[in-house]
């Protein structure tokens, strides 16, 4: 089921709910299905899936202190 981001025309309330196919969000708050659906950003996982890391395997970055061969 995918998460949507949702501002409520009614009360201006900004969440986020999960949504099945046929259903209809309404605002926790008031209950209105008056909404606004927010665009959502998708990351691309890094290389590998993990976090970016430097040449030499370094997880907090690039120290500029690496031997040879690791640049």
């Amino acid at each position: 089921m995918p998460i949507y981001g949702y501002t409520c025309n009614s009360c201006g309330h900004e969440f986020q709910t999960l949504v099945q196919t046929g259903e209809t969000a309404e605002c926790p708050l008031c209950a209105t299905t008056d909404l606004t659906q927010q665009l959502s950003l998708i990351a691309k996982p890094a290389k590998g899936g993990g976090p970016d890391l430097a040449p030499c395997g370094n997880p907090a970055g690039c120290c500029n202190n690496c031997p040879a061969g690791f640049d």
